[in-house]
């Protein structure tokens, strides 16, 4: 999983709303609201990266131990992909 390109479903557009980032899809009105941390990745695919690089990303943002980051972003790049916010190739 770590050597797959992510990158954002254009589909989805959002805006910060209190300690969230919440996000609508304009095609199926499905909307959802990022944690910080899902926030995080999401601005980390606003090129499309491998999930080292993300991973890279928000070491640089915050202060986490690295097999804790990566077990975040790994969890985090399949609920979006589940729901359909990212895809990997």
């Amino acid at each position: 999983m770590t050597d797959m390109v992510w990158r954002r479903n254009e589909d989805w557009v959002g805006s910060p709303v209190e300690d969230s980032y919440v996000m609508v899809n304009i095609e199926s009105g499905t909307y959802v609201a990022l944690n910080p941390t899902a926030r995080a990745i999401w601005e980390a695919l606003a090129t499309p990266s491998t999930q080292s690089e993300v991973e890279a990303s928000l070491l640089r943002q915050y202060d986490v131990p690295p097999e804790r980051c990566t077990e975040s972003v790994t969890r985090t790049l399949r609920e979006m992909q589940e729901q359909q916010l990212a895809s990997a190739s």
